[in-house]
C-alpha cells in the first residue's frame, strides 16, 4: 500500500491533461471571439461604405448645373440595417454579430432637402406645379416667378426648409431600403428686372438638393 502512496504519476497525468484542456479551451474561444470581432469590423465598414456612398452622390448633384434626378438603391444584406436621414446627416445602424449595436454617421458636406409625404409638393415636378398654382408662375427658366412674387416664395420656402430642418433633427426621415431613394436638384428661376423673361446676367436663380422617396 505504502508504494502506491509514493506514486504520483497519475496526479501529474491528469494535472497535464486538464492544462491541456485549458488551453485548446483557450484557442477555441480565442478562434470564436476572433471570428465574431472579424464580422462585426466587417459589418461596420460595409455600413461606412453605404453611407460615404449615398452622401458621395448626393454632394455630387450640388455641382449639376441643371434640374436632374438620380436614383439610388440601398443594397440588400444577409442582415438588417436602418437608414435615416436629416438635413445634415445620413445614419445606418444595424446589430452586431454578439447583440451589440453598430451605427455609422456620416455628414453632408451640403444641406440636403428630405421631403415627406408633404400635401403640397415633394418632388420638384411637384413644386413647380404649387407654385404655378399658388403664384401663377411654374418657375420654370422658361416661366419665371415674376418680380412681385419674388419675396413672398423666397420667404415661404425659407421657413418651410427651416421647420423640416428642426423636425428632421429630432424625427429623422427613415429609408424604406425597399424602394429607391430619389435626389434631385431644382431650380426656381425668378424675373428680377420684371422683363418677362429670364437671363442669367439680370436674374437669379434659387436651387435646392432633394432627398424623397415615392408612395
Amino acid at each position: 500500500m505504502l508504494k502506491f502512496i509514493h506514486n504520483d504519476r497519475g496526479v501529474i497525468g491528469l494535472t497535464l491533461s486538464q492544462i491541456g484542456l485549458i488551453i485548446a479551451t483557450g484557442i477555441i474561444l480565442a478562434a470564436v471571439f476572433s471570428f465574431l470581432y472579424y464580422n462585426n469590423w466587417q459589418r461596420q465598414a460595409e455600413l461606412k461604405n453605404i453611407a460615404t456612398g449615398f452622401t458621395i452622390m448626393v454632394e455630387g448633384m450640388d455641382t449639376r448645373f441643371f434640374e436632374n434626378t438620380t436614383l439610388y438603391f440601398f443594397p440588400d444584406k444577409d442582415y438588417h440595417y436602418n437608414v435615416s436621414i436629416s438635413t445634415e446627416y445620413i445614419i445606418i445602424n444595424a446589430d452586431g454579430t454578439w447583440d451589440d449595436k453598430l451605427s455609422v454617421k456620416e455628414r453632408f458636406l451640403i444641406r440636403a432637402w428630405p421631403r415627406i409625404n408633404d400635401p403640397d409638393w415633394n418632388t420638384g415636378e411637384q413644386l413647380h406645379s404649387y407654385l404655378k398654382a399658388s403664384y401663377g408662375q411654374s418657375g420654370n427658366k422658361t416661366n419665371p416667378i415674376n418680380s412681385s412674387d419674388i419675396t413672398s416664395i423666397k420667404n415661404e420656402l425659407n421657413i418651410e426648409k427651416e421647420q423640416d430642418e428642426q423636425t428632421l433633427a429630432y424625427n429623422p426621415f427613415y429609408v424604406d431600403k425597399s424602394k429607391p431613394v430619389y435626389i434631385s436638384k431644382i431650380f426656381i428661376y425668378y424675373d428680377t428686372n420684371g422683363d418677362k423673361s429670364w437671363n442669367k446676367q439680370n436674374d437669379e436663380k434659387q436651387e435646392f438638393i432633394i432627398i424623397y422617396q415615392k408612395t
